[in-house]
């Protein structure tokens, strides 16, 4: 039980934000999950079909109205809205008040971007899953050298992957060297 019906789960793009929507909607009986883009009225009259609605990649480019009335209705039906946003919520710009005071009502849960030992985690396992036994000198130099988002980790080990796949070579220094010069 949340304290609020509303949940604002906020972080940088991969951090896993859809993936813990996706465990909700195994969870959850009656659940739908609907890009940001696709609140419209049709949804909001049927909002009672669901316990919960989560909405995805929500950005400031939505119709403030549309959203006033999805939070009015969800109060009135007491079902759960979760909110997936790169930002809180509460730092968003929004023209029309009372929205801005809807949206402070919910709870915020931020995912934060990698540690190290986290991204030595992500690299490890990923190679490992591929029978790949990696020296640690080449997870640190890839630590030091990707930028540190879950997103572009896991393109950057795809990459790696793919152009190991493609020459048919082993995954080693040069070739990680290989993917940073083309991903520069």
């Amino acid at each position: 039980n949340w304290s609020s019906k509303w949940l604002n789960i906020f972080g940088p793009s991969g951090c896993g934000k859809t993936h813990l929507s996706k465990i909700l909607e195994k969870k959850i009986k009656k659940i739908k999950i609907v890009d940001a883009q696709k609140v419209d009225n049709n949804l909001i009259g049927n909002l009672g079909n669901f316990d919960c609605l989560i909405v995805d990649n929500f950005n400031n480019q939505i119709n403030q109205h549309l959203y006033y009335s999805l939070l009015n209705q969800s109060k009135q039906i007491d079902n759960y809205i979760v909110i997936n946003s790169i930002m809180p919520l509460k730092k968003f710009n929004f023209n029309l008040p009372d929205l801005k005071s809807r949206f402070d009502s919910f709870i915020f849960s931020g995912i934060d971007l990698p540690t190290d030992d986290l991204l030595q985690v992500i690299i490890t396992k990923s190679f490992s899953d591929k029978q790949v036994n990696l020296d640690p000198k080449i997870s640190k130099y890839i630590i030091k050298h990707v930028e540190r988002s879950y997103d572009k980790m896991f393109k950057f080990l795809k990459n790696v992957d793919d152009l190991s796949l493609s020459s048919g070579k082993s995954i080693n220094i040069n070739l990680i060297k290989k993917v940073i010069e083309k991903n520069e």
